[in-house]
């Protein structure tokens, strides 16, 4: 039964993520960052599994969910598989990102007599459980966040002006964010990097591509984090921003 269930995820297209989960559980401590770093490219590889992390990240308060989780130096995973699913994500990413230490969160939260066993104990209580909610995730996709395809909806006039003043202020903000971009980050490939994320949101805002607004959304919200930090000017564009384009994925 478990085989033919591992098969189906493989068959929709989800058999990367899958096999790099099993490789992070199974590894040792000392090639652990490795496998963290192949399970998401699994994620960011795959178009359809990361619209999918899209739509969970989407609203997720990262700081307070992880403060939510620690008690008394211990660790637990949230008990709603969604808001465990974007936590375990974005530590997955802080690690790879080498914001936070793999090394010191497994001495604070998971200690034991040696690094491999503490390592042995995040996969259990970490790992192993966001792997069998990504399971479910995956089997019940099309119950989350459906698109809302306005071709078939009755006409109203009046979703569709709020529908055009969204975007219209969603492009505009997209807009004023490659100004910001092209005036302040002076690295070439920086500057690159920031203004095709900034121009991918925007070409799915105008073709009204949910799946690719979310997604694409991602990758602006952590490339201002990255580039831009707590500026003022640039995060409260930012939520005009959000503020669109959740409503416009509404």
């Amino acid at each position: 039964m478990r085989r033919d269930y591992i098969e189906s995820m493989k068959a929709a297209g989800f058999g990367e993520f899958l096999t790099a989960c099993e490789s992070l559980k199974n590894c040792k401590y000392v090639i652990a960052e490795s496998k963290i770093t192949a399970l998401l490219k699994s994620i960011a590889d795959n178009k359809q599994l990361y619209a999918l992390f899209g739509r969970v990240l989407y609203g997720f308060n990262y700081n307070v969910t992880f403060s939510e989780c620690v008690n008394n130096g211990t660790f637990s995973l949230p008990n709603e598989p969604k808001k465990a699913i974007a936590l375990v994500f974005r530590i997955l990413l802080d690690i790879d990102g080498e914001k936070m230490s793999l090394k010191n969160f497994l001495e604070a939260y998971f200690y034991s007599v040696s690094i491999n066993e503490s390592y042995a104990r995040f996969c259990l209580e970490v790992i192993s459980p966001f792997e069998s909610y990504c399971r479910a995730l995956f089997a019940h996709a099309e119950k989350i966040a459906p698109i809302d395809d306005a071709s078939e909806r009755p006409g109203d006039d009046g979703a569709d002006k709020k529908r055009d003043m969204l975007k219209n202020d969603a492009l505009n903000c997209i807009s004023t964010l490659v100004e910001i971009a092209e005036s302040v980050i002076t690295g070439v490939i920086d500057r690159a990097e920031f203004t095709a994320c900034l121009n991918g949101l925007s070409r799915a805002v105008e073709s009204d591509d949910y799946e690719n607004i979310i997604s694409a959304f991602l990758g602006v919200k952590y490339a201002v984090a990255y580039f831009f930090k707590s500026a003022k000017t640039v995060l409260d564009i930012y939520k005009k921003l959000e503020f669109d384009i959740k409503h416009l994925a509404d």
